[in-house]
């Protein structure tokens, strides 16, 4: 986010001309690319009634995008005012992160943060590993509970994640700071200690790490995880690869590979997503909240279809609390409702498996900010804060609904 506006766009024309903006295949989806623009209040009429674009840049309340040729006669269809703007042929350098990303945290540094919590809490903190990524980094899960070292307890067990979508940074500093919370107020917070003491709290802050660490050192608006899909196209979504009505439509998902929400050859083909998988059939969550960014909303299942589920009205009281809990804190404004309804269809994503195989609440919470011009993925240091002490509250309410609502 330090980043200027000039090294953002020679990083994307870079990886254009290394052939992301045109593609071998005869596939008309994924054929050719052009970058258009828009107005932003064009841009919002746009997506009242189609799928998000994918957003490069902005300038002068400009938006410009990077469209395939699907989404071009979409967009030619729509009506809807754009300009078609010509690919300059790599006229900059590539730019690559180096050293700190500010209040933000690399991979390591995270894994550095979590082990430091383990050496602080002996006692109440453990780290261990759910499996490795493609490029073989470990995916973590920090286990808080008052009696740590015991494989499985008579309680509740709480899934906490975050860094499905590798530019997503904001929702790794989430997970990290309410484990910390925790953690250091055991002894002088009474909410947090009954929660330590009531349920197995685990915490998983990056679930995509070779995507995080490709947005942060290579390019900055990298979505996806780092499977190389043999078309010269690169990442599977790993939010569209659970294995609960995984490929149920083409709007929810996409079966091409060079799509932003492409959902994989088959259910679970990820090493990243059977990890939570078995960790998860290992340790069944009562409960969830899996952070993202940005929006500010709260979404529940179901994301594959706008018929309610059984349990509609108790995860709409759940969100609604939180969403009040939230404004109390800075008055920022969180709305909610089901997934594919409140935001759009998504199909094989971590809420509608967590809720279609153990029946648990489970919640997607779109982070800060509100709108593309506040700053998008590209949410200011400045804005980790507040964001996280407006979510404090939601997140003990939840932790300690689930731990009251839990039966045996």
């Amino acid at each position: 986010m330090a980043r200027s506006i000039k090294m953002l766009i020679g990083s994307l024309i870079v990886l254009g001309c290394l052939g992301l903006f045109s593609q071998s295949s005869d596939d008309p989806n994924t054929s050719t690319r052009s970058l258009v623009s828009m107005s932003l209040e064009d841009y919002r009429a746009y997506i009242k009634y189609h799928l998000p674009l994918d957003r490069l840049y902005m300038i002068d309340n400009v938006c410009f995008f990077l469209v395939k040729s699907n989404e071009l006669i979409t967009l030619t269809r729509s009506g809807i005012s754009f300009r078609q703007q010509v690919m300059d042929p790599c006229p900059l350098k590539s730019v690559k992160a180096t050293g700190s990303i500010g209040d933000y945290h690399t991979y390591p540094e995270s894994v550095e943060f979590m082990e430091d919590l383990v050496r602080r809490f002996p006692d109440l903190a453990q780290l261990s590993s759910a499996g490795q990524s493609i490029e073989g980094r470990e995916i973590y899960v920090l286990k808080i509970s008052d009696n740590v070292l015991l494989s499985e307890e008579a309680e509740p067990n709480i899934f906490i994640s975050g860094c499905h979508h590798a530019r997503e940074w904001i929702s790794v500093e989430i997970p990290l700071l309410f484990a910390r919370f925790v953690l250091e107020n055991y002894n002088s917070h009474q909410q947090s200690r009954d929660i330590v003491d009531g349920c197995q709290l685990h915490i998983m802050p990056i679930q995509n790490p070779d995507g995080l660490e490709y947005s942060i050192h290579t390019y900055r608006m990298w979505r996806k995880n780092r499977r190389y899909n043999g078309d010269l196209s690169w990442g599977v979504d790993p939010n569209r690869n659970y294995g609960y009505q995984w490929g149920y439509d083409n709007i929810g998902s996409s079966p091409y590979p060079d799509d932003a929400v492409y959902r994989g050859p088959y259910a679970f083909s990820e090493p990243e997503t059977r990890a939570v998988r078995e960790f998860l059939l290992t340790h069944p969550p009562a409960g969830s909240l899996n952070f993202h960014n940005y929006s500010q909303l709260i979404l529940y299942p179901w994301g594959y279809t706008d018929t309610p589920t059984t349990d509609d009205d108790e995860m709409e009281e759940i969100a609604r609390r939180m969403a009040e809990l939230i404004f109390q804190v800075n008055g920022r404004v969180y709305q909610y409702g089901p997934g594919a309804i409140a935001i759009y269809p998504t199909n094989g994503d971590t809420d509608d498996w967590i809720y279609g195989i153990f029946g648990s609440p489970s919640f997607t919470i779109e982070l800060p900010p509100e709108l593309f011009i506040q700053g998008g993925f590209f949410t200011s240091q400045q804005m980790i804060d507040s964001a996280f002490s407006e979510m404090l509250p939601a997140m003990l309410y939840f932790c300690q609904y689930t731990i009251d609502n839990h039966q045996q």
